[in-house]
C-alpha cells in the first residue's frame, strides 16, 4: 500500500492572451451562453471563479513557459507569448466540487477567448488550449486535462543511440524519455511519471500513463463520494488496468478494443507526496522497455495518440 495526502481544495488557472482585454471582464462573462452560463453567473466573484485583467508588465507567471503540444499550434503559441494583455481565470474550489469547478472555469476562459479573439491556455498543464473551443458537459480526461504530450522524437536530435529503424533489436538502445502528467493535482491526486523509456516506445508509455490516470481518477471520485473523515488516502501499490480504463480515458461511447483485451498491471511508487512513479509489476523481468515491448501490454497501446472514436465534442449530459 502507498498513502498520499488529499487536499481539501485545489486551484486551477487559465489565461487568455489578446491584443486588448476589456476592463469589465465580469460583465463579459455574464453574457456567456451555453450549458455553463448559469454556473458561471452563480460562481462569478467568488473564490470558485475569479477573473482579473493583467498586462505583460505585472505578470506573476511567465507566458514564455506556455507551449503548444501540437506543431500546428505553434503560431498560436507565439501569439500567446507576444500578447500585451491577459485575462486570468482562477478557480479555487473544494476537491468534492471537481471536475465541475474546473470545467466552469475553463468554459469561462474559452468564452473570453472567443469574445476577445484571444488565445486560451491552461496554466496548470502549461499548454495552449487547442480549438474547437467548446467545453463539453461530460467530463473527458482526454480533453486536454493531463498535459499528455509526447517529447520530440529522438530528443530533438540529442539522443545518441542508433536509429531504431537500423537497430530493430535494440529495445534498450536508449533511455532518454521521461513522461509526467500535469493536471491530476487539480483533482487531488499526485501526478504520474514513467522514465528510462527508449524513444521508440514513448507512445506505449504515454498510453500506460493515460490509462492509469483514468483508473486512479475513477477510484478517487468513488472514494471521495464516501465522505472520508481524514485527508490521507491509501491505495494498492499494484494497479490492474483494463480495456475499459483505456476507453474511459477517451470518453468514447464506442469501446476502444485492445488486443489482447486482458487486464495488465503496473506498480506505483511514491516518489513525493505529489508524484507517483509508474513501473512494471514485480513479476516482469528486464527493463521498462522490455516490458513495454513484451506481450503484457495490449497492442492498441502502441497505436493510439489522438481520440480514436466519436466526434471531439459531443454534448452529453
Amino acid at each position: 500500500m502507498i498513502a498520499f495526502p488529499v487536499p481539501a481544495t485545489t486551484t486551477s488557472r487559465f489565461a487568455v492572451a489578446a491584443e486588448r482585454i476589456p476592463h469589465d471582464l465580469p460583465g463579459l462573462l455574464r453574457g456567456a451562453g451555453g450549458p455553463y452560463a448559469a454556473h458561471i453567473a452563480g460562481r462569478l466573484g467568488s473564490p470558485h471563479l475569479e477573473v482579473v485583467r493583467e498586462d505583460d508588465a505585472g505578470l506573476r507567471w511567465d507566458p514564455a513557459r506556455i507551449t503548444a503540444p501540437r506543431p500546428e499550434d505553434r503560431r498560436r503559441e507565439r501569439a500567446f507569448r507576444d500578447a500585451p494583455e491577459f485575462a486570468v481565470v482562477t478557480a479555487c474550489a473544494p476537491i468534492t466540487d471537481q471536475p465541475r469547478a474546473v470545467q466552469v472555469a475553463r468554459a469561462a476562459a474559452l468564452h473570453l477567448a472567443a469574445e476577445t479573439g484571444g488565445v486560451p491556455a491552461d496554466l496548470v498543464t502549461g499548454h495552449i488550449l487547442t480549438p474547437p473551443a467548446d467545453e463539453r458537459t461530460r467530463f473527458v480526461l482526454a480533453d486536454q486535462w493531463l498535459g499528455d504530450a509526447l517529447p520530440p522524437f529522438r530528443a530533438n536530435g540529442r539522443c545518441t543511440a542508433p536509429d531504431p529503424d537500423r537497430d530493430p533489436e535494440g529495445l534498450n538502445g536508449c533511455s532518454c524519455v521521461r513522461l509526467r502528467t500535469r493536471g491530476l493535482r487539480r483533482f487531488g491526486l499526485p501526478e504520474l511519471q514513467i522514465g528510462d523509456v527508449a524513444c521508440p516506445h514513448d507512445l506505449a508509455a504515454l498510453n500506460v500513463l493515460r490509462t492509469a490516470a483514468r483508473r486512479l481518477l475513477t477510484d478517487h471520485w468513488s472514494w471521495l463520494s464516501t465522505g472520508p473523515a481524514d485527508r490521507t488516502r491509501a491505495i494498492d501499490a499494484v494497479l490492474s488496468l483494463a480495456e475499459s480504463d483505456f476507453s474511459d480515458f477517451w470518453g468514447t461511447a464506442r469501446r476502444v478494443h485492445l488486443v489482447p483485451p486482458n487486464p495488465f498491471q503496473i506498480r506505483l511508487t511514491l516518489l513525493t507526496p505529489r508524484l507517483l512513479a509508474v513501473a512494471p509489476p514485480d513479476d516482469i523481468t528486464g527493463t521498462v522497455n522490455d516490458w513495454l515491448c513484451g506481450d503484457t501490454l495490449p497492442l492498441g497501446m502502441y497505436d493510439v495518440l489522438h481520440s480514436p472514436a466519436d466526434p471531439p465534442h459531443p454534448q452529453a449530459a
